[in-house]
């Protein structure tokens, strides 16, 4: 048989010893746990084997008892509110620390080229870190208020299952929901839930604060540069040595812009600048020797005369400048063209080195009638071309933006010289000079070059030269009529201008040494890219709004945990475990009065 050995119960007096006032255990204590309750102390249950006899435990002698112990005072009790937050400041502190670091390093980046740092760490590395630290740290703080804030609403009486709503709460996000809408009236408490719930978009507003745009800077490795011609003085001897000839690349140059056969065959010669990065610009404009071309349409110009004593009725054009068309053919005189006759429009108002003057008859499918003529007339002549340039995605634009010339045809023996005003930071006249011998040398070239005719007649045609079988075809529009199509001849001779140009400002003379070249280039700015740190200040403001509430709910539980006397208990759960202990030894209390 087994019996209790050693076994006391003491009910205290309410006002000896025991539980602290202000504690919720306490016999004094408004707490729905334990309110103005005797409690007993068990100190052991024992039981031994005492022979053949059984007595109930109860039914022991008091007096025989030994005398008890007193009641021992409960841990959680030891302390009022007296205390320090000291851990939960630091916290703070280190956290505020870690969002001032964010914010420093972010304002020492911002607009600034990609930091290179040691062991390749990257910014948004530094930045998670430091992101990672302000976010457990400033919890800490959080979760301990709240914590506290249970015991201040305990103390008030309200509802026991508030307080898993509040240790909830101070451990995440769920219990945080939970707690706002739980809970009844707005308390302080709803603080520090809704600071919980915010600090989950931390993370992803810090992620928005950085991003990574690229922009163009000066290149350090290159620069840019276009070739230009300041002069040209390149020419080469004829058959006979009094006579001077274009050097064999002028002539290539020449023939280049009369057979291409594409539209718009001028777009065709544009330089290849030196551009490394793909994308140069020249802050400013630059001058260049050129060749320019420009046309009239004199069709207006022409003077019909008809004579029909033979019978039959024929019709010759002519213009004031001499250059004639033959009626007599009838359809079969395709076009007639000359480089010897000056033109009506142009005369003597610039540096001319070449004239080209045609006339197109207009017949039927069988060229056996003439319908009537057309005519244009071209010049080629020096000038200074006022350039602005720049290369974007590897594609050069140059646009003329102003030209210069002579004012009159060149004088045999005399070179052309081209004077262009001061401009931009150059505060002198420019001057451009292509020698006597050089322009000459062209101007015979072109003497009859462009001279001839074209004619035909079902089946068959026959031209002078070659040259005028592409200023035909090129300039006519396809239908066999001798009709003109848009442009017509005139986009050939400026095929022509811009090829000439191209080889003025890329040529290296055959026989001059290199000390007494004429070319030189414009120098510009090449491009390059750079990835730079940008930093968008707009997503930085909740982690700093979330500082400044964390701060404010500390000091608010503070001072509401001192103002209504409650122990800093915290997050602990002695006190809870502690009520329990009680509430077995009030059991066993009332259960030794009912015996």
């Amino acid at each position: 048989m087994l019996k209790a050995r050693g076994m006391h119960i003491q009910i205290p007096s309410p006002t000896s010893g025991g539980l602290s006032p202000a504690s919720p255990y306490s016999h004094k204590s408004n707490s729905p746990l334990i309110r103005d309750r005797n409690h007993v102390e068990l100190e052991e249950f024992r039981g031994d084997e005492v022979g053949q006899n059984h007595q109930h435990p109860f039914t022991e002698d008091l007096s025989k008892r030994p005398p008890s112990l007193p009641p021992r005072e409960p841990a959680c009790d030891r302390d009022d509110n007296s205390g320090w937050w000291l851990f939960e400041i630091i916290a703070w502190v280190v956290s505020a620390a870690a969002l001032a670091a964010i914010i420093i390093i972010l304002a020492v980046t911002d607009e600034k080229p990609l930091p290179q740092w040691p062991m390749s760490i990257t910014l948004n590395s530094v930045i998670s870190c430091m992101s990672t630290l302000m976010k457990a740290a400033l919890i800490i703080p959080v979760a301990e208020s709240i914590s506290q804030l249970k015991w201040v609403w305990f103390k008030k009486a309200e509802s026991l299952e508030d307080i898993q709503t509040f240790d909830e709460a101070s451990r995440g996000t769920w219990g945080s929901l939970k707690l706002l809408f739980r809970t009844k009236r707005l308390h302080l408490a709803k603080l520090g839930a809704f600071i919980t719930i915010l600090t989950l978009g931390v993370d992803p507003f810090i992620q928005q604060v950085i991003v990574y745009p690229t922009r163009a800077i000066p290149s350090t490795m290159s620069n840019a540069s276009v070739p230009l011609a300041l002069g040209y003085s390149d020419y080469t001897f004829g058959v006979i040595m009094a006579i001077r000839e274009p050097t064999l690349g002028m002539k290539s140059a020449i023939n280049n812009g009369v057979y291409d056969t594409n539209d718009h065959p001028q777009n065709d010669f544009a330089l290849t600048p030196q551009c490394a990065t793909g994308n140069c610009t020249w802050p400013e404009t630059y001058h260049s020797l050129a060749v320019c071309s420009k046309c009239a349409n004199t069709t207006s110009l022409i003077n019909k005369k008809c004579d029909d004593t033979s019978g039959f009725i024929t019709c010759n054009y002519s213009l004031p400048n001499g250059m004639f068309f033959n009626g007599l053919n009838r359809g079969r005189l395709y076009m007639n063209a000359s480089s010897e006759l000056k033109t009506v429009n142009f005369n003597n108002t610039q540096s001319t080195i070449s004239s080209v003057n045609t006339m197109r008859g207009l017949h039927d499918a069988s060229s056996s009638t003439l319908f009537g003529v057309v005519s244009n007339e071209c010049v080629l002549y020096f000038c200074v071309n006022e350039y602005h340039a720049e290369v974007s995605n590897g594609d050069f634009k140059e646009t003329v933006i102003a030209t210069y010339t002579g004012e009159h045809d060149p004088v045999y023996g005399q070179n052309i010289t081209i004077m262009v005003p001061p401009s931009g930071k150059r505060t002198y006249a420019q001057k451009f000079v292509v020698e006597s011998e050089a322009w000459r040398a062209i101007h015979y070239y072109f003497s009859d070059f462009w001279t001839g005719n074209v004619t035909g007649q079902t089946g068959e045609r026959s031209t002078s030269n070659d040259v005028l079988s592409a200023l035909y075809d090129l300039g006519e529009d396809g239908s066999g009529l001798g009709t003109q199509k848009p442009g017509a001849e005139n986009d050939t001779i400026a095929a022509v201008a811009a090829s000439m140009t191209k080889y003025l400002r890329l040529y290296e003379p055959t026989s001059k040494t290199s000390a007494n070249r004429n070319d030189a280039t414009a120098v510009g700015t090449a491009w390059t890219g750079e990835t730079f740190v940008h930093v968008r200040w707009e997503w930085i403001i909740l982690p700093v709004v979330l500082e400044g509430l964390a701060l404010v709910f500390l000091i608010g539980t503070i001072v509401q945990s001192k103002v209504s006397g409650i122990a800093l208990w915290k997050s602990s759960t002695l006190p809870m475990l502690e009520g329990k202990v009680r509430s077995l030894q009030g059991r066993f209390a009332d259960y030794a009065d009912r015996k």
